[in-house]
């Protein structure tokens, strides 16, 4: 909950930050008088020198008004920016780049909004059971079968151990063997969690009871890394012995650190787009803002869809593939100007390269959580 009610406050930050950088047009209600913040005459509802409103409230009502109005309202913005954000985001991408600016949501409005909504349903969401508490039940055979491959695998853990061990006592400076030895060590902790879980529940272990039995060794000083710097060992105990702060932690870089995306990308389309006329990097930002703001809003509805619907993974294939890489192209072609064949491999390359920076970026905020 408290999760939550931070990223709710982030929100409530974006959209204000939003609300600034995108605001509203002008109403056609005129004033008159001067204005209070330069002096300088009103002629209309803003002034013409400073910018400032020329009627202001002082009420808490209106205060209220203003925050809603700055986190929710973009006048007839919205409503022409996200048909085209969803089916049409090349002719926004060029509309944008080329001044037509004035009936569409501002790239960075837009991300800021989209970013910390995604992130806010993300926090509210709730953590994996760490524990077996959504074990799948085994019963008869198939348990039988599973415990039976699992103590092949540990005999073929331990005997690998041994060997290992072996060689590193007769070769103690061996880093490489040194390393192999703490990869077999946290093997065989799984593999022993694992079996024994399946001798005493008849449980089938999943992912998050790995995470758990990870969670468990470390805490009871089984699991043995024996690192040079303790002090980075002694983070990552700490971050295993409580997965679930640990995650919490990731959550809250993730959208703080978001931003980044941006900047990690623009190389590749620099790249991309080096030999083509007429093409500035102003130009990729804008393509980068409303495409990230784009993938943002198909996880948000992917994590809705998964968290209440039970629809068949193949959906969720063709959405979390297929749509992305559709959408790319549709907006590298209109969006540049480009033929079927240049933007063709160009999607191909970028979905690619993105492919290799979400997973920097998602293994950054890892480590960030692990090790903060």
């Amino acid at each position: 909950m408290v999760s939550g009610l931070e990223d709710a406050g982030a929100l409530m930050t974006a959209g204000a930050a939003a609300r600034e950088i995108d605001p509203s047009r002008a109403t056609e209600e005129v004033h008159e008088g001067n204005c209070l913040n330069c002096g300088a005459p009103l002629h209309g509802a803003y002034c013409s020198n400073c910018g400032q409103k020329a009627h202001l409230h002082r009420s808490v009502l209106h205060a209220v008004e203003e925050f809603l109005h700055g986190i929710l309202h973009f006048d007839s913005k919205l409503w022409n920016t996200l048909p085209l954000l969803i089916f049409r985001p090349g002719k926004l991408t060029r509309d944008y780049v080329m001044g037509h600016r004035a009936r569409y949501i501002a790239p960075v409005a837009l991300f800021l909004l989209t970013i910390f909504t995604t992130f806010l349903v993300f926090g509210f969401m709730p953590t994996p059971v760490l524990n077996n508490g959504e074990a799948i039940q085994m019963t008869g055979k198939d348990r039988e079968a599973a415990a039976a491959r699992m103590k092949a695998e540990l005999s073929t853990v331990d005997a690998e151990l041994a060997t290992a061990r072996g060689a590193l006592k007769a070769d103690p400076g061996n880093a490489d063997l040194s390393a192999e030895v703490k990869r077999l060590e946290t093997a065989q902790t799984v593999a022993d969690a694992a079996m024994k879980q399946l001798e005493s529940g008849g449980v089938a272990a999943s992912a998050t009871d790995l995470i758990g039995a990870l969670s468990d060794a470390s805490k009871s000083g089984e699991m043995k890394m024996n690192l040079t710097d303790k002090n980075l060992e002694a983070k990552i105990r700490r971050a295993l012995g409580d997965p679930e702060f640990m995650f919490y932690k990731m959550k809250q870089k993730g959208y703080k650190l978001s931003f980044l995306l941006v900047p990690l990308s623009l190389p590749w389309m620099l790249l991309l787009f080096a030999w083509k006329r007429g093409v500035k990097p102003y130009d990729h930002v804008v393509f980068l803002l409303y495409s990230i703001s784009f993938m943002s809003m198909l996880a948000l509805v992917a994590m809705l869809l998964s968290s209440f619907t039970n629809l068949p993974s193949g959906f969720y294939a063709f959405l979390l593939i297929v749509v992305p890489v559709a959408h790319m192209f549709a907006q590298l072609k209109e969006g540049y100007a480009l033929g079927w064949f240049s933007a063709a491999w160009r999607t191909v390359a970028l979905a690619t390269l993105a492919v290799v920076t979400l997973a920097g970026f998602f293994v950054g905020i890892l480590l960030l959580g692990l090790l903060d």
